[in-house]
């Protein structure tokens, strides 16, 4: 079939293509402006909701306090048994006055929560409106790339500039690809990170808590030693968490560093419980010190190592970002191309006849 012919076929659904594609164009442009009016009320309502239980919590401490003054009737008579019924009122007033404050305050912050929520709800409704305009506006244009493939996939030379624009279009998304995957890499590395300098936290606390029980151990505690052996045991377990995330993350990203020695001391389980020699509780002492100092150095590397990493996917993030753009902007010049075909098959350019002379 000729170029030609296969255009001619496809002009109909490009036509269609092309229209549905106008309609939902800056669908995705508001479905951002909606995500973030979204995240708004949903900070205001957190804050609502903070606010309204200390009200809440003021309300019953004031409804408590003005309790005692109006349904005591021993404060009554005391106080007029001494004479001060006049300060027994303006008291009692004072309490009954700020309670009602208290709950005006909690009903006042109970209406601006309902009034959030009931703009988020809206929002909601108006936001899936827009995620299914949004979904419809990538299905079409996938569907029109998919058209546009059939047509002009491989050499055009019926087409002027088609070539050079799909080449320069499949350089755009390869690198646009490339991208992506080393900026989600990296992103993936900073999370490694981020637990690994959780469980070096773990580590840390439990070679603590090991160190406080060698300490004891050294006067003889044989529970102490037991404890102390629990403490490494878990600190280990979480070094081991440290080491195998940080090798992780050394897989995604091949910036990432070794960390150093991790070492957790154990020493020689039956013989220290047996007999607990002062002097093996001393030299455990000491290497549970040293490790806690090995530890505390590794911390620093890596609050390093995730500054560093997390820099680094910031600038791949501005890559990946530049690298759409550069795709967005050759996938329209490609399309922009693609359409003139289907334009000039529908109103193709008129000739001036030359006059016959006879």
């Amino acid at each position: 079939m000729s170029a030609q012919e296969l255009l001619s076929q496809a002009a109909a659904k490009n036509t269609e293509l092309l229209r549905g594609l106008h309609e939902t164009e800056d669908a995705s442009s508001a479905l951002q402006q909606s995500q973030a009016y979204l995240d708004d009320l949903d900070r205001e309502i957190r804050e609502c909701d903070a606010q309204v239980k200390q009200f809440e919590a003021k309300t019953r401490t004031e409804l408590e306090d003005h309790k005692k003054y109006a349904e005591s009737s021993a404060r009554r008579f005391m106080h007029r048994a001494v004479g001060k019924k006049e300060k027994f009122a303006e008291k009692a007033s004072k309490e009954e006055r700020e309670y009602v404050e208290a709950l005006f305050a909690e009903t006042q912050a109970k209406s601006r929560r309902a009034e959030w929520i009931k703009n988020r709800d809206e929002a909601r409704k108006h936001h899936a409106q827009l995620e299914n305009a949004d979904m419809m506006h990538q299905k079409l244009q996938a569907e029109l790339d998919a058209l546009y493939n059939s047509v002009f996939s491989g050499p055009s030379p019926d087409f002027l500039g088609e070539d050079e624009k799909e080449w320069t279009f499949r350089e755009a998304k390869d690198a646009f690809n490339n991208a992506k995957r080393n900026h989600e890499a990296e992103v993936q590395a900073v999370k490694c990170l981020e637990n690994a300098q959780q469980f070096m936290s773990q580590a840390l606390q439990h070679l603590a808590e090991a160190r406080s029980h060698s300490r004891t151990d050294m006067f003889g505690s044989t529970w102490s030693d037991m404890m102390e052996r629990e403490a490494l045991s878990k600190a280990q377990n979480a070094t081991d968490k440290v080491k195998m995330l940080v090798e992780q993350a050394q897989r995604l990203s091949s910036a990432v560093q070794r960390l150093g020695n991790l070492e957790i001391p154990h020493g020689h389980v039956i013989s220290d419980i047996l007999f607990n020699e002062v002097f093996d509780d001393m030299t455990q002492h000491n290497e549970i010190k040293e490790s806690q100092a090995q530890a505390e150095r590794e911390t620093r590397t890596l609050q390093e190592m995730v500054a560093k990493t997390q820099q680094r996917s910031d600038q791949l993030q501005q890559e990946e970002n530049a690298a759409l753009a550069r795709l967005e902007t050759s996938r329209k010049e490609l399309q922009q191309i693609r359409q003139g075909a289907f334009e000039r098959l529908a109103h193709p350019p008129a000739y001036d006849q030359v006059p016959t002379t006879v």
